[in-house]
């Protein structure tokens, strides 16, 4: 949601593309609610706020996804969907593998300082803000990160469907951690408590 590179335009040409090479469905996530991690760390909004700025901040990002599936043949929308982020997260994989990566987060130092160093390093337009936090300011912050994990190492499974193949622009050491804990070679004991039973691929794509 804070991403200003998903504009109207970037967001028709992605999913164009999707569609070009996909060999079921187009998923589009839009995540509205975990953005208001961002909104009271960063903003210094209060909780309630943030989460309504982020719903709001959501129902617009939908609409303007929903104008461009609106200029596609029938055909084309009925190969689309798009979902909140409370639609996609509500499964006993996705819980199981989120309270596994935040036990982690409190026990293990070394994960919870990677994690630390892929946010402060993930939003270098508020180095500054982010300076300033406190330890549990941060500790909440990460909670964006730790959340966003267990989709992005197992994909989504919506009705039928399985997406596993995430188009993004520009890689980062974060899905480098994706990768890391699907493959079992970075942090090897917490990969192995975690319900993997997908493979997944990011790639790094820009809209032309």
């Amino acid at each position: 949601m804070g991403n200003k590179y998903f504009t109207k335009k970037h967001i028709r040409t992605y999913i164009q593309w999707a569609l070009e090479y996909t060999k079921t469905n187009v998923l589009v996530v839009i995540s509205d609610v975990l953005h208001a991690i961002n909104l009271q760390i960063l903003d210094k909004k209060s909780s309630i706020s943030a989460l309504r700025k982020a719903r709001n901040m959501g129902d617009a990002k939908y609409s303007e996804v929903a104008e461009v599936i609106s200029e596609l043949s029938p055909e084309a929308q009925n190969k689309i969907y798009v979902v909140r982020w409370g639609d996609i997260t509500n499964t006993e994989q996705y819980q199981h593998n989120l309270e596994t990566i935040k036990n982690e987060y409190v026990l293990d130092r070394e994960f919870r300082e990677h994690i630390r160093h892929i946010v402060r390093n993930g939003r270098q337009d508020r180095t500054e803000r982010i300076d300033q936090l406190t330890e549990q300011e941060l500790d909440e912050l990460c909670g964006y990160v730790l959340n966003e994990i267990p989709l992005f190492i197992n994909g989504v499974q919506l009705n039928s469907t399985l997406y596993t193949l995430i188009p993004y622009p520009g890689l980062t050491e974060l899905d480098e951690l994706f990768i890391g804990l699907q493959n079992k070679n970075l942090f090897p004991r917490l990969a192995e408590k975690l319900k993997i039973t997908n493979k997944i691929a990011i790639l790094d794509a820009y809209a032309s």
